[in-house]
């Protein structure tokens, strides 16, 4: 995950709650991994740049999938974010995977160095996104493509807004720069106008949709939370992170379905070809 200048520290203080609750091995969240390897037409002894790696999604995913004639580069702003990743590399005795730290706006590889590059929720965060995938085309070999996931928009995201609404009431808030860009490029042709402004020919756009089920016991959204609010609730006393979780609760009450939520989850996947 990349950061802009006005979040500063943000996702530095936020990775080790993104470390912390991240998979310890395989991904609980392959479904969108698959599609984007597919997307950026990824096969064994690929060497891919996976961009805004965070946790490790999807350069976990990618890495078993290029095998180990394969290689895979985890690169990220932050070496917070990317702590989940190699403990998860280790876990699983992958040896294809190498760790770079930097902007995405800059990428310290030379032209023409990678067959595929990837990047799942990254590209909605830097000002310049244009010159963010020319970047990413640029160290990309001619033939190969780029695949970027992106969020949908914010009424087909049960979890995150249900959640966000939530919390915002709860402290009195109003949305943040932060939360303004999470849905950057989420409508169909935007990501569509991004990567054709940077270059790229054979361009596909679509539309990645769950309608996922949530056990009802324990706190489904305890992960997402940690994830979002993390430095909040570590200052919260017991009795408030419970009235917070009352009001969560009552407020998934509508999705609940006898023993589990039922969510629906959307994304946008575009990718493109360089020339």
């Amino acid at each position: 995950m990349t950061e802009t200048k006005e979040e500063g520290t943000n996702w530095a203080e936020r990775g080790a709650f993104w470390a912390r609750t991240a998979p310890q091995g395989l991904s609980d969240q392959d479904h969108g991994n698959q599609a984007i390897i597919a997307a950026a037409g990824i096969e064994e002894g690929d060497h891919v740049l996976d961009i805004a790696s965070g946790a490790g999604e999807p350069a976990i995913s990618t890495a078993i999938a290029v095998g180990e004639t394969g290689s895979v580069t985890a690169y990220d702003a932050n070496p917070e974010m990317l702590a989940g990743t190699r403990q998860r590399a280790e876990n699983l005795g992958l040896k294809n995977l190498r760790f770079e730290i930097g902007q995405m706006e800059s990428l310290p590889f030379d032209d023409n160095t990678f067959d595929a590059v990837t990047c799942r929720f990254g590209i909605m965060f830097p000002d310049d996104a244009v010159a963010a995938v020319g970047e990413a085309v640029r160290v990309l070999k001619p033939g190969g493509r780029v695949a970027y996931m992106v969020h949908g928009v914010a009424e087909e995201n049960t979890l995150y807004t249900v959640l966000r609404d939530t919390v915002w009431a709860y402290f009195n808030e109003q949305p943040s720069s932060t939360h303004n860009r999470r849905f950057r490029f989420s409508k169909l042709g935007e990501l569509t106008e991004l990567l054709t402004a940077a270059g790229l020919e054979d361009i596909e756009e679509r539309k990645v949709q769950e309608n996922q089920k949530r056990p009802s016991e324990g706190r489904m959204w305890q992960r997402l939370l940690d994830r979002s609010y993390g430095k909040r609730l570590a200052g919260m006393s017991d009795e408030q992170l419970e009235n917070l979780h009352a009001a969560i609760k009552t407020a998934f009450e509508p999705y609940l379905r006898g023993d589990h939520y039922e969510l629906l989850s959307t994304d946008m996947l575009g990718s493109g070809r360089k020339p």
